[in-house]
C-alpha cells in the first residue's frame, strides 16, 4: 500500500513493514535486452522476481532466480558496483557486472515517497503543472534522497560484451542479506 499525502494512515499504517529491498534493471546490450526485477521483505523473502533476456526473433528465455552482490559506499546504502548471478535454461551460471556511473534520487521531485510536496496519485488540481530545481550535489538541498528509490545509470558486462541500461535500487530498514538490522544501518 502506497500512502497518500492527505489520506488517513489506514492500511498503510496499519501494514508497516520492517524493511524493503528493491532492485529494477533493465539492460540493453547490442544485440539482447536483460530485464531483472527483486523485491524482497526484510528477512530476503521474495516477493517479486524476474529475469529475462530478450532478442529479436526469438522467444524470450527466463535466466532463473536473480542473486545480487551489491558493493556500498562505506558508511552508506549507495551502490558504487555489483554482480548479478543469473542461470540459463541449462543451468549455466551467467554473470552480469554492474558499475554505477551517475544517479538521481527519485524522492527528490520525481513524486516517489517519502517526498514531501506531491507524490504520485495525488489529484492537485485540473491543469495542474509544477517545476522545480534541485541541486544534487548538495546532499543538504535533499536531506530526504537516502530514504527513496534512486536510479543509477550504470555500464553493464556480460559475456565480453558491454551494455547501458539503470540499476534502479533502495533498500530502507532491515534487510538481512545485505547485513542492515535497521533503518539506520549503512555499509561498513
Amino acid at each position: 500500500m502506497r500512502p497518500l499525502p492527505g489520506e488517513e494512515p489506514g492500511r498503510a499504517a496499519e501494514f508497516r513493514p520492517e524493511g524493503f529491498h528493491w532492485l529494477w534493471m533493465p539492460m540493453r546490450f547490442e544485440d539482447r535486452f536483460l530485464m531483472v526485477i527483486a523485491q524482497e521483505d526484510a528477512d530476503g523473502y521474495r516477493t517479486l522476481n524476474e529475469a529475462l533476456l530478450v532478442r529479436n526473433g526469438r522467444r524470450d528465455t527466463q535466466l532463473g532466480w536473480p542473486r545480487t552482490e551489491i558493493t556500498y559506499r562505506p558508511g552508506t546504502r549507495h551502490p558504487e558496483r555489483a554482480a548479478v548471478h543469473l542461470t540459463d535454461p541449462a543451468g549455466k551460471p551467467l554473470e552480469i557486472g554492474v558499475e554505477i556511473l551517475a544517479s538521481s534520487p527519485l524522492a527528490v521531485g520525481a513524486g516517489y515517497p517519502p517526498a514531501t510536496d506531491w507524490q504520485h496519485g495525488t489529484w492537485q488540481g485540473r491543469g495542474w503543472t509544477d517545476r522545480r530545481v534541485y541541486d544534487l550535489s548538495d546532499p543538504a538541498a535533499h536531506p530526504m534522497a537516502a530514504y527513496g528509490v534512486t536510479d543509477h545509470a550504470a555500464r553493464f558486462t556480460l559475456d565480453g560484451h558491454t551494455g547501458y541500461g539503470i540499476f534502479e535500487h533502495g533498500s530502507f530498514g532491515r534487510h538481512d542479506p545485505s547485513g542492515f538490522a535497521d533503518h539506520t544501518s549503512t555499509a561498513p
